[in-house]
């Protein structure tokens, strides 16, 4: 019964397809959505406000996702919302000539009514686990509908990568989606444009982050940015740390005038997912509406697991701690990995709680520990990153459409 649910549903989605294919377009409106339809945020989120600003008024500018995000976007004026999977936000799809995701077309509607559309894949950033066709376990499922697919529904216009090693993982990830080289453009990502233009800039984040929590004001910000984990457990949480490990933190903390912020993976976050209470050197942002990549600019040092979110980190040049606690399950298990961590870590890679809260101090006093670290994985997977993303997008792809 569940896979005759599936194929009707394929079916209708089909159906809807083919009818954007034949819709006529309106030659100047874009419409743009992130992580299915739940946060305003990443590379759609920056390319979009980017041309707000670099040519307002030259393009209808429509970001579609859910009503919870509402009061998260630009309030320029030049940015329209509609909701998604409403009529509006149905029509003004099918009538799109650009659309921008950063995952698929579910991030701005569960129907796919982008024929004819020039999609661009934006993705989330640079991978280190496993995508897509890549992942451990992934099996393409043959079928009609699948084979429509790979010739051409859901397949993109466009994708961006941040060097020609990360072009070379799309080529690999996206072959379901009949991928070829000219459609990748090694130009860097929108987000990181803005990590580059605000590098210098970071007090102004921090004093956002102040305005949230008062008790921080002043204090060198430590964030903690896990992954997501799909099989092999929750993670970790300072707030686990117990007896000589929690004290030394303590006394770290305190000697650095330092507080740690904690931010679940996306997936992890929403109601229910955290009930922890804010201790006063250890602070939850993981149902706070603050954009990551602004977070990432307020932080002084930065503690992941794999989180890709340290790769667009290093352009920041500041310290990293990798706490790589569950490696050889996650590797083998969860997701699997491109790289040998080892090889491509921004910094320390530490293993247990006591070698992590050795390191933390050890970066808090030098932080400039692993900068050689930092510069060879940048060289390898990073080097198109010049803060020039969004120009480029619209250089080569909407200014030549």
């Amino acid at each position: 019964m569940l896979d005759l649910k599936n194929k009707l549903k394929q079916s209708i989605n089909y159906f809807f397809y083919l009818i954007s294919c034949i819709v006529i377009k309106k030659k100047d409106r874009m419409v743009f959505g992130a992580w299915f339809g739940d946060r305003y945020g990443d590379n759609p989120r920056f390319l979009m406000e980017w041309l707000s600003e670099q040519h307002p008024g030259d393009f209808e500018l429509i970001w579609i996702g859910k009503t919870a995000v509402i009061d998260q976007l630009s309030k320029n004026g030049k940015i329209k919302f509609i909701k998604k999977n409403s009529l509006r936000g149905l029509y003004y799809s099918f009538t799109a000539k650009y659309a921008f995701f950063s995952h698929s077309h579910t991030d701005i509607s569960n129907l796919n009514i982008f024929g004819n559309c020039i999609t661009v894949q934006l993705w989330h950033g640079v991978p280190l686990k496993r995508i897509g066709d890549d992942a451990i376990g992934f099996q393409s499922q043959e079928s009609i509908i699948n084979t429509i697919k790979k010739n051409k529904m859901d397949n993109y216009s466009f994708y961006i990568a941040s060097s020609p090693e990360n072009a070379e993982k799309l080529l690999s990830a996206f072959q379901s989606f009949s991928i070829t080289e000219d459609k990748i453009l090694s130009i860097g990502q929108p987000r990181n444009d803005f990590l580059i233009e605000q590098k210098e800039h970071s007090f102004l984040y921090k004093k956002k982050l102040y305005d949230l929590f008062p008790d921080i004001i002043g204090k060198k910000i430590i964030t903690y940015m896990p992954t997501f984990r799909d099989k092999t457990g929750k993670n970790f949480s300072f707030r686990l740390l117990k007896g000589k490990d929690q004290e030394k933190l303590r006394n770290i903390l305190e000697k650095h005038n330092a507080v740690i912020l904690e931010k679940n993976h996306y997936a992890e976050s929403g109601p229910g997912q955290d009930n922890t209470v804010n201790l006063p050197n250890i602070v939850s942002l993981t149902n706070v509406p603050f954009d990551s990549q602004e977070l990432l600019v307020a932080t002084d040092l930065l503690i992941t697991d794999y989180s890709s979110c340290y790769f667009d980190f290093l352009l920041l040049d500041r310290p990293i701690i990798h706490y790589a606690y569950d490696y050889q399950s996650y590797g083998n298990i969860d997701r699997g990995f491109y790289y040998d961590l080892e090889n491509v870590c921004g910094g320390s890679l530490v293993i247990s709680e006591e070698e992590l809260v050795n390191s933390l101090e050890d970066n808090l006093t030098n932080p400039n520990l692993h900068r050689g670290r930092r510069l060879k994985t940048i060289a390898f997977l990073l080097n198109d990153e010049k803060g020039k993303s969004s120009q480029e997008i619209y250089n080569r792809i909407i200014r030549e459409s």
